[in-house]
């Protein structure tokens, strides 16, 4: 379990494969350098010849589309994209219920999501051309999902949303990305809500609002579904992050008083060595107590001044 999670970067020093996604796609290097990395949360691996025998994988493309003409069987295969016939814009995907799904989008029986289906419903079927890849000759296991990696590392494909292949949180999820006001810098993304609300204080309804609206999180911050490509991914931690958001919001909020319960709190599980960051010492007691924990503000007082762990946690303010 711990290595799922630094490979996903909730910790230790690896990153998200999501961050390594956005950073490929902004860098002029060759893509196979990251694909190894990227997947590596599943444990799939492939080598320069392996790949470049997928990549040479025959293939066929379908124009003067229409829900009669594609049938199941023409779409059986396990990798498929889409392109936008006006714009150029691609989408790529792959499955091995790939005419299943393709079916869903050419019937527009999926939910109204991301930027393939709205521009589908707009543009109609007849604007579109189809790509499919036939992996039967050549097929391994995974390669569906390592030749579709590489075209979502592929900026043209701007269709897709989430730019890592076989979601690692879910089929459901979509990809949340934190800018400054002008995007050119990505502090943080995730493909989960909650990683937001948890790790960075960051209120469920403050944050849908500023999602939905368009509008500046503590007048600094944008959230988005889709990545900026232009954007520099910011090294930073998570605690550092936390740090610098509870600081921001204290200049935000200049009515917030600014006695000990206002400040916020640095709680390390000794266990795990895991830092969180809490915005105030109330916020700190809320939590121990959810992990079944007696805590009050002057029990943990006293411990913050001794410098010494209550329970298997050491308590500091920052």
């Amino acid at each position: 379990m711990k290595w799922w999670k630094e490979i996903l970067g909730r910790s230790g020093l690896n990153k998200h494969s999501h961050v390594l996604a956005i950073e490929q796609l902004n860098s002029d290097n060759i893509v196979t350098s990251k694909i190894n990395e990227i997947l590596a949360y599943c444990n799939i691996t492939v080598t320069d010849i392996e790949l470049k025998d997928l990549l040479n994988t025959p293939n066929f493309i379908l124009t003067n589309l229409n829900n009669k003409s594609l049938t199941k069987e023409i779409i059986k295969d396990k990798l498929g994209g889409f392109t936008h016939l006006t714009s150029g814009k691609k989408y790529v995907g792959s499955s091995s219920e790939l005419a299943f799904r393709l079916n869903g989008y050419i019937n527009l029986t999926h939910r109204e999501s991301g930027l393939l289906i709205p521009l589908l419903k707009k543009e109609k079927l007849k604007n579109f051309s189809l790509q499919v890849f036939p992996l039967h000759i050549n097929y391994t296991k995974d390669s569906e999902i390592i030749l579709e990696q590489y075209y979502l590392l592929d900026p043209s494909f701007s269709l897709n949303t989430i730019r890592v292949a076989n979601n690692p949180s879910g089929s459901n999820a979509r990809s949340l990305y934190m800018y400054n006001r002008d995007m050119s810098i990505l502090y943080y993304s995730s493909t989960q809500q909650i990683d937001f609300i948890r790790k960075f204080n960051i209120h469920h309804t403050t944050f849908t609002k500023h999602l939905n609206n368009g509008t500046y999180y503590l007048g600094k911050y944008l959230f988005l579904r889709e990545p900026v490509l232009t954007a520099k991914v910011k090294d930073m931690s998570d605690s550092d992050l936390s740090l610098m958001l509870e600081k921001d919001r204290l200049k935000y909020n200049i009515n917030k008083p600014l006695n000990s319960s206002a400040k916020p709190v640095e709680l390390t599980n000794i266990s795990t060595n895991n830092i969180i960051i809490l915005s105030s010492l109330g916020k700190c007691i809320e939590y121990l107590k959810d992990k079944g924990l007696p805590a009050n503000h002057i029990t943990l007082i006293k411990y913050i001044n001794l410098g010494k762990a209550y329970h298997g946690y050491l308590c500091k303010f920052v």
